[in-house]
């Protein structure tokens, strides 16, 4: 008891907080370093107050020197600071129990990107990579009292341009990308998406992003533990749990796994000094298998892996582990290579979306941010994220939210859309930073595989790279291609994680004579290559990794950038929040060219700002549905689709279905029903239309297919019954249809076709057809009525109208929250109620409420 009194009575001494993980008789204890930082330029002549961790752009905001980057044009003015070089400094006390441990290291969680690292005056770290974690011995260093903890951040122009200038041929980057016209980003180990991208800011930070600590051992430390699964079944698992230890002399020690607290093995083992690594093999009887969401229970099992010695030292880690086998198929077939997961024996068809980094700036993604991003995936029906290569390995919160909730993960190294370096000193380093996230990673039952780059080899054979150079430099460049993600990525998979599946690249097919048919392609016909929606119908792969349409985001995020003046699309505002440019023109108008040019063909001209807005993302999400169910509805050939994207960084229009802020677009209302279990998806040919009835459930159903064509006001037209058998797993189509028996002699611009899939009385799918273009239709002005009242979680909101309401939206301006359905569609004499979830006390709810239907656009 007295030797922690004096613990606690050094921490709370010191002139910097340690947070401690506790002493006892572990063998391993950390301090994390985590107050009184100050920061400055170079010089030195200010400091102020710094946040750790951070970053110089957050630190610059919240001491008032810098204003918001997002706002405005802020962002150009502020290109300065990514040139300038900064330090961060600290001074920390050591607990004299702690400083007693015989292997004292400093580790560093992650810094961005160059920095020198000085301990009381010794240079101890130089360090080149962001994506790894720098551990260094300090024993000989460290004081009790007054350490001195100084780091020089260098910045990437100083670092990187004597690379360019002494390569022995220039590098190339998409120029809407690393929106610079001398392209450095590829030669540093950092988020490439700080430099720019199609739908972010060019804000290259710098600072410490992650945790510092220090840690103390003695004897033995225990590194981490891998998890092996083999042999998985409902009825039986062969589990080898692989002990990685690091031990500073010889030594006897017991190791021992409990699962869910029950000991399922142990083992007395004989540690040499250095590293070893032990096996433990065990059988789990009966296990409850992890399975995707929609398919079953992601249930995780507790490990706990522990290490002991006879003298009461030990040290242990704990995971949460859901037990299954998964495998990434890649066989050949009548069509051409087979690219799908198998999960616990079952083909599941995998339905998500690409996910970026939350924020520009990495310290500011919270748990809970991360939490309702991962929520909201699930409760659209994803099973699915690609990590796109151009941003980050995750931070641990993600994967284990996406553990828990059933959704697996495309991994990706971080590499995207460039050609990057192959000399020997980058190569190392790539090295060390794949080893390092592999093993962080592969215990993960979300980690479905890890994929090699996004787009840097499609982009060398198609988007006209190749053919900038002599042929001396291709042969030379294509061979430093396959040194990287041929070679040295594989390599590093199979050795620290071999049983997961390696894909060299994303786009795999689609380019350079590999046929769609033997992989995955990122299809943008539809927007760059300016062809229709009906497109999505015909290019159609083993997998779609990446489709997708722009939207802008609500008005309430605009607001939150924009002044009243600058809300029209050519503001310079606006434009600055519009960044896909195509191409090194920089056309800043070309998105908006492009929503323009699609609204035109499907949609009437929207009569002010607010109106387009919404119209913009209404056609997003008609754009992207015919996507995905054109995937889902070529299931087994088909057996992805992952829509660009789920997520921003900044508020910005973009392909994204949640904005900046968190609010669900149109196109997420939409995903969340066209990712259902069960969909029907009408296909129109000539005179007639095909009725497909797609399942993910691994049980036959049998329901009743109806089929209903309405006018305007509510009258029936047309009614249809079939009964259905639904076989489990698969797409078929179940109906053809002539339109003429459909409409009757009626005028197709004045009626909606409506279908629905019911099984003991309950509606498993539904869906909305137009037999012609929403332009077109003769849509009338409906009466809305609405009726509110207060509940525990906001407010339950019914609304009833009188004749057909095409895509209403509600908003409620001025209050956070969200609605449990929006863009949805009224049907004459049909009520519907949403919840509206919020914290607010709202005086009149119902007059505050906006709603907005497609015909109210016009």
């Amino acid at each position: 008891m007295k030797l922690l009194n004096y613990f606690i009575g050094a921490v709370l001494l010191a002139m910097t907080s340690l947070a401690s993980a506790g002493i006892g008789g572990d063998s391993v204890t950390k301090e994390r370093i985590t107050g009184r930082w100050e920061f400055s330029e170079e010089d030195g002549s200010k400091w102020f107050p710094a946040s750790v961790p951070g970053c110089v752009h957050t630190d610059l905001m919240n001491n008032h020197l810098i204003p918001d980057p997002f706002v405005g044009t802020n962002e150009a003015d502020l290109q300065w600071i990514s040139r300038k070089n900064w330090t961060y400094r600290t001074t920390f006390d050591v607990a004299p129990v702690f400083i007693r441990r015989n292997n004292l290291d400093i580790v560093f969680k992650g810094l961005d990107t160059y920095a020198d690292v000085y301990l009381n005056g010794s240079l101890i770290l130089s360090t080149n990579n962001m994506f790894r974690e720098w551990r260094v011995p300090v024993k000989r260093l460290l004081m009790e009292k007054g350490n001195r903890l100084v780091i020089n951040f260098r910045n990437v122009f100083e670092v990187d341009m004597p690379k360019l200038e002494t390569a022995p041929f220039q590098l190339i980057d998409q120029p809407n990308n690393d929106q610079s016209d001398t392209m450095l980003a590829m030669y540093s180990r950092k988020a490439q998406y700080e430099f720019g991208w199609d739908w972010g800011p060019r804000l290259i930070t710098s600072g410490i992003w992650k945790d510092v600590y220090i840690e103390g051992w003695d004897d033995f430390k225990l590194d981490n533990v891998q998890i092996v699964q083999q042999n998985v079944t409902s009825k039986h698992a062969d589990v080898k749990a692989v002990f990685n230890i690091t031990a500073d002399k010889s030594l006897n020690a017991d190791l021992k796994v409990k699962v869910d607290g029950k000991e399922f093995a142990w083992r007395e083992v004989s540690l040499a000094a250095g590293a070893n690594s032990v096996e433990l093999a065990f059988v789990m009887e009966n296990p409850n298998l992890w399975w995707t969401n929609g398919l079953g229970t992601h249930h995780l099992y507790n490990f706990e892996c522990e290490i002991s010695d006879k003298n009461g030292l030990k040290d242990s880690k704990d995971y949460r582990i859901g037990i299954r086998s998964l495998e990434v198929v890649r066989e050949k077939d009548k069509h051409g290579t087979t690219f799908f997961v198998r999960l616990n024996g079952v083909p599941v068809f995998m339905k998500g979306a690409n996910y970026i980094p939350q924020d520009n700036f990495l310290n500011r993604v919270t748990p809970e941010r991360y939490e309702w991003m991962i929520k909201s995936a699930a409760d659209a029906h994803m099973n699915m994220l690609r990590v796109w290569g151009g941003g980050i390995y995750e931070k641990k919160e993600f994967y284990d939210l996406c553990d828990s909730n059933g959704i697996l993960v495309w991994q990706e190294f971080m590499f995207a859309c460039a050609m990057y370096p192959s000399d020997p000193a980058f190569l190392q380093n790539v090295r060390e930073e794949a080893i390092y996230n592999v093993v962080r990673l592969r215990n993960h039952s979300c980690i479905a595989l890890f994929c090699g780059n996004n787009e840097d080899v499609v982009g060398w054979y198609q988007w006209g790279q190749k053919e900038k150079y002599p042929v001396e430099v291709q042969n030379k460049f294509e061979a430093d291609m396959r040194q990287l993600y041929q070679e040295l990525l594989p390599e590093v998979v199979s050795e620290y994680d071999s049983g997961t599946y390696y894909h060299y690249t994303s786009p795999s097919a689609g380019f350079n004579n590999v046929p769609a048919a033997d992989g995955d392609i990122h299809y943008w016909g539809v927007w760059h290559g300016h062809e229709p929606f009906s497109s999505f119908n015909t290019n159609i792969a083993r997998f779609v990794s990446e489709y997708g349409f722009q939207s802008y985001p609500e008005m309430s995020t605009i607001e939150k950038f924009a002044a009243p003046q600058d809300m029209h699309l050519h503001s310079s505002v606006m434009l600055s929040h519009q960044r896909c440019m195509s191409d090194s023109r920089r056309d800043k108008e070309y998105g908006n060219r492009l929503i323009q040019a699609y609204m035109e063909s499907h949609y009437r001209q929207p009569k002010d700002f607010p109106s387009y807005v919404y119209v913009s993302q209404v056609l997003q999400a008609e754009g992207d549905k015919i996507a995905m169910e054109a995937h889902r509805r070529n299931m087994p050939f088909c057996m992805g689709s992952m829509y660009w994207q789920i997520n921003d960084c900044w508020p910005v229009a973009s392909w994204s279905s949640i904005d900046y802020y968190g609010n669900w677009k149109a196109l997420h209302y939409y995903a969340r029903r066209e990712y259902r279990t069960f969909l029907i998806s009408q296909v129109s040919s000539d005179d007639s239309l095909q009725f497909y009835i797609i399942s993910d459930s691994l049980r036959a159903v049998d329901a009743s297919l109806e089929i209903k064509v309405i006018d305007f006001s509510g009258k029936t037209v047309s009614s249809f019954s079939f009964p259905v058998r639904v076989d489990p797993n698969c797409s078929r189509e179940f109906v053809s249809m002539s339109k003429s028996d459909l409409v009757r002699g009626g005028d197709e611009s004045d009626v909606v076709l409506l279908t629905c899939l019911v099984a003991d009385g309950h509606v498993l799918s539904d869906n909305r057809f137009l037999l012609g273009q929403p332009k077109d239709l003769n849509l009338p002005k409906p009466e809305i009525g609405i009726q509110a009242s207060r509940n525990i979680d906001g407010y339950s909101v019914t609304l009833l109208s009188d004749k057909y309401a095409m895509d209403v939206c509600l908003s409620l301006p001025g209050h956070d929250g969200f609605f449990s359905d929006n863009y949805f569609d009224l049907l004459p004499g049909e009520s519907q109620t949403i919840e509206f979830k919020t914290n607010d006390q709202i005086d009149d709810f119902v007059k505050g409420l906006k709603i907005l239907s497609l015909v109210d656009s016009y």
